[in-house]
């Protein structure tokens, strides 16, 4: 069976008042509704970003279905939505409009159903805002990860960031439940039981939220072991001794590990008379050779060019716009400039423009190509357009 904060599906007891013959101070009682509904009355940050989270999935399901942090970010819009379907404020001002102002001298207080009815939903509602923060803190740790590694961190900082704005609200509404809840059990005893009983038999409400939660340890909900590990294994000489100390252990842990690594270090080396031998007979078989002498002027001549190198500078192609006279150095000028845009080069001549404005300069050089105009005609049309797109936008 069910607990009742956890069965979306129970039903409020009646309407139902009583005549209070005792002196109740209902003034506290009234306060508390009253801060409880302003609270909960401007929680739209909340509600923007559910309906930001909620698009993000929409968008990005089949992209990062497969992913652990995406789907611990879709149990955050899950209990999201079952908050929005909660809709406490509409049970707690019911229950407001039954309590008596201070001017009624016949007290009608509202039965004891009707109180366990409201601390069960905040019981429901604080539950929900502590599954909000949990979920919110384990898929964060799987978004900031990627952030650190520079894994497509343009996708993962808008969730990252999402997740903290929900997480903080989460843990402000969570704190205001609990203080709602401690100010109003006190009056579950002052109040009369009329009729049948709400809560199932042998059931009672928690005295106090922060004791049924845990939430001393708060920040411990939601770690993962494999990311704060606690126990670390120790190697067996490191165990404590009555006559020993710690210290005394450690360094003969190491003695023991550079005894080991020298014998295995002296049993790998050769013997030093056997270097030496070799090392002198192939000094003794080597010839030194001396060089030869070298005047300045047979030096120079490793370093000078040769005619043909000559030639080839001098008749390199030469980019400029002033040698674009016909259809065919147009041409020859557009494939030398995309391919100098391309090496990055500085012999381009468009280096200022962006990709989007040298496709749009290139287009319209490739269309007056194509053109039946004469040279001159190509020739001058070209220098418009290269002083329109070009030099305009430099």
């Amino acid at each position: 069976m069910l607990e009742p904060w956890n069965n979306k599906l129970l039903l409020p007891p009646p309407v139902h008042t009583y005549l209070c013959l005792e002196n109740i101070d209902i003034r506290c009682l009234r306060r508390v509704c009253g801060s409880a509904k302003n609270v909960l009355s401007k929680q739209s940050p909340l509600h923007k970003e559910s309906a930001i989270l909620s698009r993000f999935l929409y968008k990005y399901d089949k992209k990062f279905r497969n992913d652990i942090g995406y789907r611990i970010f879709k149990k955050v819009n899950t209990a999201l939505r079952r908050y929005l379907l909660l809709n406490f404020i509409k049970d707690l001002k019911d229950f407001d409009m039954v309590l008596p102002n201070e001017e009624e001298n016949p007290l009608y207080l509202p039965t004891r159903q009707m109180l366990e009815y409201v601390l069960v939903r905040l019981m429901t509602l604080s539950k929900l805002m502590l599954r909000i923060s949990v979920c919110c803190k384990q898929a964060a740790v799987f978004y900031f990860d990627r952030l650190r590694r520079g894994e497509s961190h343009w996708m993962s900082l808008m969730p990252f960031a999402l997740l903290s704005r929900v997480w903080s609200l989460s843990n402000v509404l969570l704190q205001h439940c609990c203080s709602w809840y401690l100010q109003m059990y006190p009056f579950l005893k002052k109040l009369q039981l009329k009729g049948l009983t709400f809560l199932p038999d042998g059931y009672e409400l928690p005295i106090n939220l922060n004791d049924w939660l845990d939430l001393k340890n708060h920040e411990h909900f939601g770690r993962f072991q494999w990311s704060h590990k606690d126990v670390i294994k120790m190697d067996p000489t490191f165990d404590e001794d009555d006559e020993s100390d710690n210290v005394d252990s450690l360094m003969n842990y190491i003695n023991e590990i550079n005894k080991e690594t020298d014998q295995i270090v002296t049993n790998n080396l050769p013997n030093a008379d056997k270097i030496t031998v070799e090392t002198t007979g192939v000094l003794a078989e080597k010839h030194v050779d001396k060089g030869e002498a070298l005047s300045r002027e047979s030096f120079k001549i490793f370093f000078a060019t040769p005619e043909s190198e000559i030639k080839i500078k001098n008749n390199s192609y030469y980019h400029s716009i002033d040698r674009v006279t016909n259809r065919q150095t147009l041409l020859e000028f557009i494939n030398k400039e995309e391919s100098f845009r391309y090496e990055q080069s500085t012999k381009s001549l468009t280096n200022q423009l962006s990709f989007m404005q040298w496709e749009a300069l290139k287009s319209s050089l490739l269309k007056l190509g194509e053109s039946l105009s004469n040279n001159r005609k190509i020739q001058r049309k070209f220098l418009k357009l290269w002083k329109d797109k070009c030099l305009d936008c430099s």
